[in-house]
């Protein structure tokens, strides 16, 4: 009776591998069957998301991918939005349109990947056996309360049989940007009419946004704001009513 209850037990042990092993084996294949093709707007939407990682790029650098007027600051360019070269005096706004100027960024970097992700959405229509046309992208960026959304404008037709035609794609994402650029703005003005701005009364009145201000011995100030929740950060230079050295500014001070 032992012996028997034994070998039951090892033959139910190597059933439970075989079919271990079965489902490793073909799950993938049955999977693939049992989902969904992907459509165009699909395709080129799951394509574009891999390179939507440029806009921390962008906003971690003060609005723009290469900063041209900029200051070393912990290895990053980071764009002067604010600026004077002498002292004493308020600085003047270099990106008066902050929002405007982030949304043209964005959309110069993702031209390019949209006509690939186009083009891998045409060669693959082809290996299927589709003819194919489409048009040169144009692509726009809309920075919104709550969100990022990239335009993609392009005719593409797609035939077998019958014909699909498709002129827009959209992409969007969730996001708290918006706010930040617009208190970035308003810490801006600060900068511009008075020389300098106060963190935390921007903070009282906008709790879900922390605010760091430091400031570098040559005067020039770095603003780092972050989005509480979404970890999102905006952070840009500014460089107004400085002082010269020998009046105990240290080389970085917290404020």
């Amino acid at each position: 009776m032992i012996n028997k209850k034994s070998q039951v037990t090892i033959f139910i042990i190597i059933a439970i591998v075989l079919i271990g092993l079965l489902i490793i084996i073909f799950y993938p294949r049955l999977s693939s069957l049992g989902a969904a093709p992907k459509t165009p707007s699909g395709y080129i939407e799951e394509c574009m998301n891999q390179h939507m990682g440029i806009i921390e790029n962008i906003t971690e650098r003060g609005g723009s991918l290469e900063p041209e007027h900029s200051i070393m600051y912990k290895e990053n360019k980071i764009e002067y939005l604010c600026y004077t070269n002498e002292y004493y005096k308020t600085c003047t706004m270099q990106q008066p349109l902050l929002l405007e100027h982030v949304e043209k960024e964005i959309s110069s970097y993702m031209k390019d990947k949209a006509e690939t992700c186009l083009n891998e959405l045409i060669n693959d229509y082809k290996s299927k056996g589709y003819q194919t046309s489409s048009s040169k992208p144009e692509v726009s960026t809309e920075i919104e309360s709550g969100s990022i959304k990239i335009t993609i404008n392009s005719k593409v037709t797609l035939t077998k049989g019958a014909s699909e035609n498709y002129e827009k794609f959209s992409i969007a994402r969730n996001s708290e940007m918006y706010d930040l650029i617009m208190i970035a703005s308003s810490i801006l003005n600060w900068e511009a009419r008075e020389g300098d701005s106060a963190p935390e009364t921007f903070m009282m009145y906008y709790p879900d946004i922390k605010i760091e201000k430091m400031k570098l011995e040559d005067g020039s100030k770095i603003y780092t704001l972050t989005h509480r929740i979404t970890g999102e950060k905006l952070v840009f230079a500014t460089r107004s009513l400085s002082w010269p050295p020998g009046y105990g500014v240290d080389k970085y001070v917290n404020k």
